[in-house]
């Protein structure tokens, strides 16, 4: 069975958050890799993009599990540059995509599960 889910997110709207929301949303992988980033336009890409990545996937799973935040994923880069999903509660195949624009960030989430 596949599922799908995707979002967008506007930059203006991720670019004065707080560093309480930064690290409400990434992970620590996420995050070690965020402080690495010089350029203020590619941090805002970065969080944004990661953002919707999250929110791609809760929609593709359709649940509103109150126990699974936004830290127990991570959205990683191969050496190639291509996204990837780590997270050890899911354990269904997980297809991801990132794109950018000077506004926006969009993801979008492919799950796969196979029936029983």
């Amino acid at each position: 069975m596949f599922s799908i889910g995707i979002d967008i997110v506007e930059h203006i709207k991720i670019k004065n958050k707080s560093q309480e929301f930064i690290n409400r949303i990434l992970s620590q992988d996420e995050l070690d890799y965020y402080m690495t980033i010089t350029n203020e336009k590619r941090q805002i890409e970065y969080i944004a993009s990661r953002f919707a990545s999250k929110e791609a996937i809760f929609k593709a799973y359709k649940v509103g599990d109150k126990t699974f935040n936004y830290k127990d994923i991570s959205i990683l880069n191969e050496a190639s540059g291509a996204p990837y999903v780590k997270c050890e509660r899911l354990k269904e195949n997980i297809l991801i995509t990132l794109s950018h624009s000077d506004n926006y960030s969009i993801s979008q989430v492919l799950v796969y599960t196979e029936r029983v």
